[in-house]
């Protein structure tokens, strides 16, 4: 009698573990197929906003940094998307706080938005070396009046952006990308300043 309840005993306990393992692996799957569902959409997100448009670039050379920088940015941010699916994953099966892993951000998108009537042709130069195949420099931007060009650049970077159009003298605006802007905005004849004439105690101007 003894053997036959210690039979049972064990059989129970048994049945117990297994229906605990189940519940277990039935979380554990519930919770890959969030984890999942997560890092697909994070991913679909990222190569949908890393898809920029070289349409008014002319500059060949200029086209290939940006699509070398854009590949770049991509790989990296792919990487993060792992780093925080891994730590959503730990962070669920163990009850735990989730925290954000991101890398230091070393690129920004920017928009060079054309407001003149005119076409205007840019030029964006900088001290930032890339790959040391040279600066990244931004050359032969052909915009069209109200036209707009998405453009990849370093973060932080400053850059002097000359511009013209067909009927104007070359313009210079000076920018640092680690502003809170995210357009720029270009105008033939908004960084001309009048200068102001001196005027005599008569009131006269000098």
């Amino acid at each position: 009698m003894i053997i036959i309840v210690s039979k049972i005993d064990i059989t129970v306990e048994h049945m117990l573990k297994m229906i605990n393992f189940k519940i277990m692996i039935r979380f554990a799957n519930k919770t890959m197929s969030s984890v999942k569902f997560v890092c697909i959409g994070l991913i679909v997100l990222l190569t949908v906003s890393g898809c920029n448009s070289t349409r008014y670039m002319t500059d060949q050379v200029s086209i290939e940094r940006q699509q070398d920088m854009r590949k770049h940015r991509t790989s990296g941010n792919l990487g993060d998307v792992g780093l925080n699916c891994g730590s959503l994953f730990l962070s669920v099966v163990l009850n735990s706080g989730f925290e954000v892993i991101s890398r230091e951000r070393t690129f920004k998108k920017i928009n060079l938005l054309n407001e003149s009537g005119d076409t205007l042709k840019v030029n964006m130069l900088t001290d930032i070396v890339w790959k040391e195949t040279g600066y990244c420099d931004i050359m032969g931007i052909v915009l069209p009046p109200g036209a707009t060009q998405k453009l990849l650049v370093p973060y932080p970077a400053a850059y002097n952006v000359y511009y013209k159009t067909p009927y104007s003298e070359e313009e210079k605006l000076e920018i640092r990308t680690d502003g809170s802007f995210h357009t720029i905005k270009l105008k033939s004849g908004m960084t001309n300043v009048p200068i102001q004439e001196k005027q005599n105690d008569n009131g006269q101007k000098q």
